[in-house]
């Protein structure tokens, strides 16, 4: 396979992309953390405590959101579900049921670290919120943000110029 040499450079001589080349900047990172854990036996999404705000400054700006934390499903044959919202919006695959995480203990609790993360495109320059959500499909679930003295974080950044 023959090298491709741009413009007749070689490489070592390249120093910066093309101009019509998106390179997706960072244009603000927001973040939030929480040390309080959210108990539930509802089937039904509940927030939790780990949440944040971003006001995009373009339309065209898409969200990179990730979310870290600990999944417990508390009990024997119980299965807990995580997922990430913007405003009232499920991101998981746009869909109500739908999760990023979940855990499940055939023949045991269950308490796994847990990280989520989508690039979200709003279409918005108002102040979105961003948080995680839970529930379990029967029993009670608990994300834990503070298991073993750890915080529970999620990251917001602003990307522009991305495809």
């Amino acid at each position: 396979m023959a090298i491709i040499k741009p413009n007749n450079n070689t490489i070592s001589a390249i120093t910066a992309l093309p101009a019509s080349i998106t390179t997706g900047k960072v244009l603000q990172v927001v973040t939030g953390t929480s040390d309080s854990n959210t108990s539930t036996n509802s089937t039904s999404y509940v927030a939790t405590s780990i949440t944040a705000n971003i006001t995009p400054s373009a339309t065209s700006s898409k969200i990179f959101v990730s979310v870290c934390s600990d999944l417990d499903s508390q009990a024997t044959g119980v299965q807990a579900f995580a997922t990430i919202y913007r405003d009232s919006t499920n991101l998981a695959n746009l869909g109500s049921t739908y999760n990023f995480g979940n855990n499940f203990g055939t023949n045991s609790r269950v308490i796994t670290p847990i990280s989520m993360t989508t690039l979200d495109a709003p279409s918005s320059t108002s102040q979105l919120t961003y948080k995680c959500y839970v529930k379990t499909g029967s029993g009670a679930t608990t994300i834990k943000f503070n298991n073993q003295d750890v915080e529970g974080t999620i990251v917001l950044m602003e990307i522009a110029g991305w495809l």
